[in-house]
Formats: structure tokens, sequence, C-alpha cells
């Protein structure tokens, strides 16, 4: 289980939220299940987690991006963030352990996130995400997420 306070979204209900996410292992994959109070929350979280399973952190916390990503649905919004936040870090070598989502919309996010170079070694490759295994849902007053990672 992760629990980092480092997830803000905009919105009425709260701007800081616990990550609760857990890691989920499968052939091949890694994959997380994620929880948040609203969908903009357990995006919020997803990154993070996403992140927590690439471990390490950021050497200097020094860099902030604005992000914004449209798809088609909620689900492929999710797979669509995770993967422009993979995307950065190949490109880069920065890890994020901080990230505020400003705007959610089922087919549309911004948000702002921040990070830095990685310390170190990550602790595992993620190559891409996947839909396979991908849920999202609204359960017991929570919003909860499956996704996998090829690894």
């Amino acid at each position: 289980m992760g629990a980092l306070t480092q997830a803000r979204f905009s919105g009425a209900e709260e701007t800081m939220t616990e990550c609760d996410y857990e890691e989920l292992s499968h052939t091949a994959e890694v994959g997380l299940r994620v929880r948040g109070a609203a969908p903009a929350a357990l995006f919020a979280c997803a990154a993070i987690g996403m992140f927590g399973l690439i471990g390490g952190r950021p050497g200097n916390r020094d860099r902030r991006r604005l992000v914004t990503v449209e798809s088609l649905d909620a689900e492929s919004l999710l797979v669509d963030w995770l993967s422009e936040l993979l995307y950065l870090h190949e490109t880069t070598g920065e890890v994020y352990d901080h990230c505020e989502v400003t705007t959610w919309l089922p087919t549309r996010l911004e948000a702002v996130i921040e990070g830095g170079r990685l310390a170190g070694q990550p602790l595992r490759a993620i190559k891409a995400v996947t839909y396979h295994g991908l849920r999202l849902y609204e359960a017991g007053g929570a919003w909860v997420a499956e996704v996998y990672f090829d690894i």
C-alpha cells in the first residue's frame, strides 16, 4: 500500500489526499489498484503510484510541468495520462512525486506535476501502460482503478 500526501486536486471537496494504492502482480506485468474520493484524486494518485512502481526519488524537485491529455473516455484517459507521464520519464530521466490535477473531465485532464531527475537507478523499467485488465469504477463512495504495465 502506498500512502503519500503529495497528490492534490482542485475541487470543492478537498485539496489534498493521501494516495491509496497497492501493487498487483501478473505475468510479465505489474499493476496498480488505486482508490480516490473523486476521479481527479484517483488520477493524481495513479500518477504517484506509477512512479512508486518505478521507484526512486528526484535528486532535486526542480521541474514543474503542465500536462494536458484528451481522450475518448475516462478509461482511455487514464491510460493516455499515465502513458504521457511515462514518456516524460523516458525522455527526460525525471520522476515526479507531486501531482495536482487542476481539471478533470471524463475526456480531458490538466495537471501540474513536480519532480526532477532520478537520483540513482530505478527499481524497475516500465515499458508501457496497457489496456489489459483495465478497470475504472465507483464503489462504496470511492473511485477505484486497476491498471497494468508491461515491464
